[in-house]
């Protein structure tokens, strides 16, 4: 059995992604990063699913094309693992910092896809462009950031009220 470029392109990225969550996450914050993975993967599935069904983007080669229209792969796994990186990059920075590191990150990822969309079946541009990747992306980070922050507090605020369980 021969791989084509595409399936070779995905089996590159989840190994790439699942050694990055061995050898780059600091796992003393394991609670924090399964909260931003699941975050991501709900929110990531939710949005892709839609832009998808809009004919935004579209994606020929995927895993699941019975089941799913949607880049399972970057939207389940590449991405919410990106996600913990970054958050992880931000977790004691301060503002413009976040920021600044949700541009970075955004920027490498789109500059990864546009050539994707370009040379490759794994993604189809339709009403979409690479500037549309770059600030979805964006927001998409700090969100994450901010729901990371706010799960943080919420755990600190209720773990001290002093109620009985």
């Amino acid at each position: 059995m021969t791989m084509d470029l595409e399936q070779l392109l995905m089996l590159t990225a989840a190994i790439i992604t699942l050694l990055l969550l061995i050898f780059a996450v600091d796992w003393r914050y394991f609670r924090d990063w399964v909260v931003v993975f699941f975050f991501k993967c709900t929110l990531d599935f939710i949005w892709g699913s839609a832009v998808e069904n809009l004919k935004l983007l579209e994606y020929p080669v995927r895993l699941l094309p019975k089941y799913f229209e949607t880049s399972l792969l970057f939207e389940v796994w590449v991405f919410p693992v990106l996600c913990i990186l970054y958050n992880q990059t931000t977790r004691t920075q301060g503002l413009g910092n976040i920021i600044w590191n949700a541009l970075l990150f955004s920027a490498f990822i789109t500059a990864i896809e546009y050539p994707l969309e370009l040379y490759t079946d794994l993604i189809k541009y339709k009403s979409w462009s690479w500037f549309t990747t770059y600030y979805t992306l964006t927001l998409t980070f700090l969100a994450s950031r901010a729901f990371i922050a706010f799960y943080r507090w919420g755990c600190t605020y209720f773990s001290s009220t002093g109620r009985a369980d």
